[in-house]
């Protein structure tokens, strides 16, 4: 079995997470374990067209009870799964507010794993 990669939060996407009912909160933890295990989530999508540079960021997509959530995520920073957002989802579409908060916290993370 392969060894678990830890996770690094970025911002407030922790406390945001806690913040999803039980059942989405369970739900998305049992998601990124599958990420930290090596696996893919069951349900995901790349998220692209965030800019230049921005490459390898994954998003969680899941459905409780008619609502959506989500998570970023990078899997690609040394040892550990990057947490970048966590939101819950009113429309289809990905609003430009949550895009520019992967983006700042992505280019965090790289700076902070990178330097």
């Amino acid at each position: 079995m392969e060894e678990l990669k830890d996770i690094s939060w970025e911002g407030s996407s922790l406390e945001d997470l806690k913040k999803f009912p039980p059942d989405a909160r369970s739900g998305m933890g049992y998601q990124l374990h599958l990420v930290q295990s090596g696996e893919m989530p069951d349900d995901w999508k790349t998220l692209g067209n965030l800019g230049k540079g921005i490459t390898g960021v994954y998003e969680i997509r899941l459905s409780v009870e008619k609502n959506i959530y989500r998570t970023a995520y990078v899997a690609k920073f040394d040892e550990c799964v990057v947490v970048l957002h966590c939101w819950q989802k009113k429309t289809q579409t990905t609003s430009d507010s949550d895009k520019t908060i992967i983006v700042k916290r992505y280019r965090d993370a790289k700076e902070y794993f990178y330097g």
